[in-house]
């Protein structure tokens, strides 16, 4: 499983939080978390920017069965065919319902890890959730966007969802930050270590459709735009106390 880290509104957290336009309308509605995580669909391909202390590069990832033999309750993976090395499945993912009628939105890092829960119910501004078994990582809803800019504001996103993962067994400067765009997934993945260290940056460039006679349309948010829907200002979860 990925590192996680600690949750306080840091300076860093404040400028991560500070990449979107803030029309002055209601905020948008909550939803099911399944809606902002990655969807159930073989013929997307993902492409990621990612900079690591070692080393920056684009992967491009293709959503695929881990066990085509076996496709159910089973995990489906983003998996970079080109990679001849290590490391070419950057997550393992699925959804499921419980008992109480919720969902969970897992991500892994191996196709036979329980992994952790990314995403869970109803993502509205304040919630949070235990995302291990061993109850060390809390996640807490902490943003909501109508539109986010990635940093250099040349590819964005509308409707998005922030959740800060902290751990209480390492330092409360040390977090991990996702942002969840509705119907792409996770556009958006920071670890910080310290004040104002950042020991990687996970940015989705891109999503395309690898069935040509669908011809189907990426830009969800057109419905939104076009009806002035979800053009809100950004709250955060400072707003809960005022």
């Amino acid at each position: 499983m990925k590192t996680f880290a600690s949750i306080v509104i840091a300076p860093a957290l404040a400028t991560l939080l500070g990449a979107c336009t803030a029309p002055n309308d209601p905020a948008p509605i909550s939803s099911s978390a399944d809606a902002y995580f990655f969807q159930p669909d073989l013929t997307q391909v993902y492409t990621y920017f990612q900079d690591h202390a070692s080393a920056s590069d684009t992967v491009t990832y293709q959503t695929s069965l881990v066990n085509p033999s076996s496709p159910y309750d089973s995990y489906l993976q983003l998996k970079n065919n080109r990679s001849t090395s290590g490391g070419s499945v950057l997550y393992y993912f699925k959804a499921e319902q419980i008992s109480d009628g919720s969902v969970l939105c897992l991500l892994a890092n191996s196709p036979t890890d329980k992994g952790f829960v990314a995403l869970k119910g109803s993502l509205d501004l304040g919630v949070s959730w235990y995302a291990d078994t061993m109850l060390n990582v809390l996640a807490t809803v902490v943003g909501k966007y109508a539109e986010f800019y990635l940093p250099g504001r040349q590819v964005h996103y509308n409707d998005v969802v922030v959740v800060k993962y902290t751990d209480k067994t390492v330092p409360s400067t040390n977090y991990t930050i996702r942002y969840f765009a509705r119907y792409y997934g996770l556009i958006l993945e920071r670890m910080i270590t310290g004040t104002s260290s950042e020991t990687s940056d996970l940015q989705l460039l891109s999503r395309q459709s690898t069935t040509s006679s669908a011809n189907p349309d990426t830009h969800h948010d057109r419905w939104y735009d076009a009806n002035g829907r979800y053009m809100a200002n950004m709250k955060s979860i400072d707003d809960l106390d005022k």
